[in-house]
């Protein structure tokens, strides 16, 4: 996939996946913060028509709507799928997420309206930070965001020291051991939180899975599923639609998603909400 969008490439991908086209509306950076990336959408749909479906990522529902919500209210009409993966981690306002609205869970049943229904909609605890992840945290907002009706959950833990430079060199001002072989920092550490999240999890009707850097727990840890934030079934379901979809690899080793085009860019890090952990900058 390209490292940033352009219409040609788009045309690329439309020509490989036929029928299936989904977007997202970004990884790489919040649309809540990034006008661009509407600009993009705009003209995808101008050139190409509405996808089958469109997928939202955002840290903060109500600021993505005020930037989105009339195009997203068009594609709704033309029949696009459209789901959201919202992250919720506690950190909001702190030295790790320091523009993050704190309020920003509760802006998922405005979003969940938009879309057609909170069943679009997926919450994502992610990352994992360790010395910095509270049980108690992670039980309250699991009891907030289930109450608003959500089930579906992706926990993802922070990439390991050496994955990405400019991370690392954030991380160390804010973690004092982090380097390789930090202490507790371990696929034992890993798979216990992930039964304990797992267990925190439950009683709120909340399905976790685990995303690709760590889809190997789902093979450990009884109850959690192994992700695919763009999940074929899951878009089955909600379009009542099964377009043909090509073969092709994930984005990373144990990525579950069906093809996609994302249509931000890279590099708007200072623009964003500077979370620490971001390797999208």
């Amino acid at each position: 996939m390209p490292l940033s969008f352009s219409l040609a490439s788009f045309g690329q991908y439309k020509a490989r996946v036929g029928e299936a086209v989904y977007i997202d509306l970004t990884r790489r950076t919040d649309p809540a913060r990034s006008p661009l990336s509407w600009l993009a959408l705009r003209q995808v749909l101008d050139t190409f028509g509405a996808p089958w479906v469109l997928q939202l990522w955002t840290k903060d529902p109500l600021g993505m709507l005020r930037q989105g919500e009339a195009i997203l209210s068009e594609l709704a009409t033309a029949g696009t799928t459209i789901t959201a993966q919202v992250t919720v981690t506690g950190l909001a306002g702190s030295i790790w997420e320091p523009l993050v609205p704190r309020s920003s869970a509760s802006g998922i049943p405005l979003l969940a309206r938009v879309l057609g229904g909170v069943d679009h909609i997926c919450w994502r605890y992610d990352p994992v930070i360790p010395t910095v992840h509270k049980p108690e945290i992670f039980q309250q907002l699991a009891a907030e965001i289930a109450s608003y009706g959500v089930r579906r959950g992706v926990i993802n833990f922070l990439a390991p020291p050496g994955s990405y430079k400019r991370v690392d060199s954030r991380l160390a001002q804010k973690l004092p051991d982090w380097a390789a072989g930090m202490p507790a920092y371990d696929d034992a550490w890993r798979a216990g939180t992930a039964r304990e999240l797992v267990a925190l999890a439950e009683p709120y009707g909340l399905h976790l899975a685990c995303c690709a850097e760590s889809s190997q727990l789902a093979e450990l840890v009884p109850g959690l599923g192994r992700a695919a934030c763009g999940d074929a079934e899951w878009f089955y379901r909600l379009s009542g639609r099964k377009p043909a979809i090509p073969p092709g690899k994930g984005s990373r080793p144990g990525c579950g998603c069906a093809p996609y085009y994302d249509i931000g860019s890279y590099g708007h890090w200072t623009h964003c909400h500077r979370c620490v952990y971001c390797y999208a900058g």
